[in-house]
């Protein structure tokens, strides 16, 4: 019996720590890969500012999914999320803002973004745990697949 006892404890002790350490990188629901190749934007563990303007450079250039680059992405999105979290195979998170959905043509390779005002992004228990989806999806391939690139955890403060 108290064997039980410890083993529980433990798989306590390590749902919390596994809870509290979000994968930006793992897929964010079915079928989703990191495969766009972020090489500017918003560095992790920064600080930016409401209101703040931030160019973002990307391509699919990535070695992760080289079976995925004869298939065009169709045009991106952008999403703020704060504190996003794993559960099975879900994200949940305490606020979702869209920045841009479905205007940035893949063969831009940029796109420059204006970050919400703090009315905006309204209040979050904390502001330091902020990620930048970046997401497109392959509307001509096989289950339709949607590729993403993350940046985060950043801070958005005055």
């Amino acid at each position: 019996l108290p064997k039980m006892k410890i083993s529980a404890a433990i798989s306590t002790a390590l749902l919390a720590v596994s809870a509290a350490a979000f994968d930006k990188n793992q897929p964010w629901g079915k079928r989703d890969y990191n495969c766009v190749n972020v090489f500017q934007g918003i560095p992790d563990n920064s600080t930016v500012a409401p209101g703040a303007e931030i160019n973002i450079k990307f391509d699919r250039k990535s070695q992760n999914c080289e079976t995925l680059t004869q298939y065009k992405g169709s045009d991106y999105s952008l999403y703020l999320y704060n504190n996003p979290v794993r559960n099975l195979d879900t994200i949940k998170f305490d606020k979702e803002i869209a920045i841009r959905q479905h205007d940035i043509p893949e063969q831009d390779g940029a796109v420059t973004i204006t970050i919400p005002s703090q009315e905006e992004l309204g209040t979050v228990a904390d502001d330091s745990v902020w990620y930048l989806r970046l997401s497109t999806s392959l509307n001509d391939a096989p289950q339709m697949p949607t590729l993403f690139n993350a940046a985060g955890p950043f801070a958005i403060r005055a």
